[in-house]
C-alpha cells in the first residue's frame, strides 16, 4: 500500500474513533444531566436552574457533530436501493458526485455556522457560566468534519481504494 493510502486509512480511523468517543461521551453527559434535572424537579421538589437551557444546547451540539458521525458511518439519507441497482462504474460516479455535494454542504455549514458562532463570542448561557460559542462552535466543527470525511472518501473513490458499495449502509438493500 502506498503512503497516501496509509495516511487515508489512518485519518479515517482517527476520525471514526474521535467521533465515536465524542458522541458517546456527550450523549452520556446529556443523559445524566436530564435524569438529574428530572429527579431534582419531581423527587427533591427543587428544580435546577440549568434544567432546560444546558441540555438544549448540548442536544443541538450533539446534532451537528452527530451529522458528521452519521456521514462517517454511512447512515445519512440516501437512495441506496437505486445506487445498488447500477453497475460499478456508475456507482463510482454517483458516489463521487455524492461526496462532492456533501462536502459542499459541509463547507456551507462550516462557513455560515462559523459566522453565526463568532457572533456569540463573549456571551454565556444564562443559567450556567459557560460560553455560548462552546455550543455554537459545533456547527462549523460538524461542517468541517463532514468536508474532511467526504474529501478523504472522494480521494479513495477516485484512486479505486474505496468500493462504492462500502459507502452504503449495511442495513439497506
Amino acid at each position: 500500500m502506498d503512503r497516501l493510502g496509509v495516511v487515508v486509512l489512518w485519518l479515517d480511523r482517527v476520525i471514526c474513533r474521535a467521533l465515536d468517543l465524542f458522541t458517546v461521551t456527550v450523549a452520556g453527559i446529556l443523559l445524566v444531566l436530564l435524569n438529574y434535572a428530572v429527579f431534582s424537579r419531581f423527587v427533591l421538589n427543587s428544580s435546577v436552574s440549568w434544567g432546560e437551557e444546558l441540555p438544549a444546547h448540548i442536544l443541538a451540539m450533539l446534532t451537528f457533530i452527530g451529522a458528521a458521525y452519521l456521514t462517517r458511518t454511512n447512515e445519512h439519507l440516501g437512495f441506496d436501493s437505486f445506487a445498488r441497482s447500477l453497475n460499478l462504474g456508475m456507482q463510482r460516479i454517483i458516489a463521487c458526485i455524492n461526496q462532492l455535494l456533501m462536502a459542499a454542504f459541509g463547507a456551507t455549514l462550516f462557513w455560515f455556522g462559523g459566522l453565526a458562532a463568532t457572533s456569540f463570542m463573549g456571551r454565556s448561557l444564562i443559567s450556567v457560566d459557560l460560553p455560548l460559542v462552546l455550543f455554537r462552535g459545533a456547527v462549523p466543527l460538524g461542517g468541517a468534519l463532514i468536508v474532511l470525511i467526504c474529501l478523504v472518501r472522494f480521494v479513495g473513490l477516485v484512486m479505486g481504494r474505496i468500493n462504492p458499495g462500502e459507502l452504503l449502509p449495511e442495513g439497506d438493500g
